[in-house]
């Protein structure tokens, strides 16, 4: 196969975009209710302007917990979110190996906390939760190590491949002239050179597309940018002309689709769900406030010789009537249904909960939802089951997104020759895992946990009636699986060798306290003798 010309590039993007004009319809909509700061996806309003206002703020709230919720619970910048470890289970327990898995984690973690990573995340939760599909670029920085960067919904167009995974991305960029010319250079346009020379740098923009995907033509032997198996091309859409062409050992982008239905490219959200629910809602708070205005300042009547019109019950409506028909001393009076703003707010609230409950807000609200006094187990107990809920996004999150971005930064350092020297014994296997033990996941594993500690009550109870059935269960292997699924640090674990070691030292200590005790009794066994024979010899007669 052949590597896409710039031609067919355009032509696959132009398709992509046809396409997708049924969710560009969705996603305005979505951007309307849930992301009003977001950029406009069919919709053209200048930069500055007013942004989308709604009538009940709950979906907006709705989204930013969403959002605040998954960048505390998944990826929080105060805690540590992720540990490295080696596959091979032989080379992952020793002592050499794991202090180079954490050297390696604790670079991972200190370049992102110096890069634009907590910044760019909590954006890229929001797309996702509200689009259902969201995309983030990474790329190697000068000065932060790596760079991240969202890519909008309105211009981001993908395919998937037969295992329904994202494997191509077209990106379109608006450019003015400056901006092209300081990205591209003389491989520019005439047009483009003309337009920056005229001055004209804020009036016109000019469209590029860039693709990403992987190269078909190559030389595996090679490693320059030409022949990386991952290509990028910068695309001129209007003279369809190759304006650079760049390569990658693996792909710089990843997007994260929340609710995923077969053989559909894009994404589904909680928020498209949650619609219906919000349209609801605003339309019930309108017809509030109207019922308010109504009784704050009502419709009044004025007399006349008959009534001009239609009456007119809105807020501060004017209505003539036929003097001595409706008020006998021709008053100035309120007329109209008043409305009673009171009723609805009971329906408000359904609709609101349900909101809420879509968009998993007490979720991320648990502790705010408790009423009475908890334990600890019982608050973890009842937290643990709302995140289950999540299960599903947050696995894609893991696999489609945070596995992917953590293996390229390391590929950075690799590149950079930033890496902590390799032990010896993984040299001829230097391979890595990524574990991920923030808040949400050891949420999602906590019915492990919960499973181990019962399987041992169980068993403890069961010793009572059987002492030997003890004798059954691994506790090394129980406490090491435990910490594990939790994420505690490894290091407060001491080594096979130390712990056999002090096992030892212990059944040798208890031997000699045995063997002492068994001295101190004999020996009291030996007086007590000695002392029963003097009595009886002094209890005889002398002969």
């Amino acid at each position: 196969m052949m590597d896409l010309s710039a031609e067919k590039i355009i032509k696959n993007y132009s398709n992509l975009k046809s396409s997708r004009q049924d969710f560009d319809s969705l996603y305005q909509k979505l951007h309307n209710y849930f992301y009003v700061e977001d950029a406009n996806i069919t919709e053209k309003k200048n930069k500055g302007s007013e942004l989308h206002a709604l009538l009940d703020s709950t979906s907006l709230d709705c989204a930013d917990v969403l959002a605040a919720g998954l960048s505390n619970y998944l990826t929080p910048d105060s805690a540590k979110w992720l540990f490295l470890e080696h596959p091979n289970r032989e080379l992952r327990d020793r002592p050499e190996v794991k202090n180079w898995m954490q050297d390696v984690t604790d670079e991972v973690l200190l370049t992102l906390s110096r890069s634009n990573f907590y910044n760019q995340m909590p954006i890229f939760y929001k797309a996702s939760g509200v689009y259902g599909t969201a995309a983030l670029f990474c790329e190697k920085d000068l000065y932060d190590g790596v760079r991240f960067y969202n890519i909008p919904i309105e211009k981001l167009y993908l395919t998937e491949d037969a295992r329904e995974r994202p494997n191509e991305f077209y990106i379109k960029f608006e450019y003015t002239a400056e901006q092209a010319l300081s990205r591209f250079g003389d491989r520019c346009s005439q047009e483009i050179k003309d337009c920056y020379a005229a001055g004209q740098n804020e009036d016109k923009k000019f469209n590029f597309i860039c693709y990403f995907g992987k190269r078909m033509e190559r030389d595996p032997d090679k490693m320059n940018k030409e022949n990386m198996p991952i290509r990028m091309v910068w695309v001129d859409e209007k003279t369809r002309n190759i304006m650079h062409e760049d390569g990658f050992r693996s792909m710089p982008c990843v997007a994260h689709r929340f609710y995923k239905r077969s053989q559909v490219v894009y994404g589904y959200s909680p928020a498209m769900k949650a619609i219906p629910y919000v349209r609801m809602a605003n339309t019930i708070s309108d017809t509030m406030l109207r019922a308010a205005m109504k009784q704050a300042d009502p419709a009044i009547a004025l007399p006349d010789d008959a009534f001009l019109g239609t009456p007119n019950f809105n807020p501060r409506a004017i209505n003539y009537y036929q003097r001595g028909m409706l008020n006998p001393k021709d008053e100035i009076f309120p007329i109209g249904n008043f409305g009673n703003p009171h009723i609805a707010i009971e329906h408000l609230q359904y609709y609101q909960q349900q909101i809420r409950d879509i968009m998993f807000y007490n979720t991320f609200q648990a502790f705010s939802e408790l009423t009475k006094q908890m334990t600890v187990p019982e608050v973890m107990e009842r937290v643990s089951e709302k995140m289950v809920l999540l299960g599903p996004a947050v696995g894609r999150f893991m696999s489609d997104v945070l596995q992917p971005l953590i293996e390229k930064v390391v590929f950075v350092f690799y590149e950079e020759n930033r890496l902590p020297r390799m032990p010896d014994v993984m040299l001829r296997d230097p391979e890595f895992e990524v574990k991920f033990v923030g808040r949400l996941v050891q949420a999602q594993r906590q019915s492990e946990v919960n499973n181990i500690v019962n399987a041992m009550a169980i068993a403890g109870q069961i010793a009572q009636l059987k002492p030997e059935t003890i004798d059954k269960i691994n506790t090394d292997e129980a406490v090491d699986e435990i910490f594990n699924i939790t994420g505690v640090p490894t290091r407060i674990l001491n080594p096979d060798a130390k712990v056999q070691e002090t096992r030892q030292a212990r059944a040798q200590a208890q031997a000699q306290e045995a063997q002492l005790a068994m001295a101190q009794s004999a020996a009291q066994t030996y007086k007590a003798a000695a002392e029963g024979e003097r009595n009886v010899s002094a209890s005889q007669p002398e002969g």
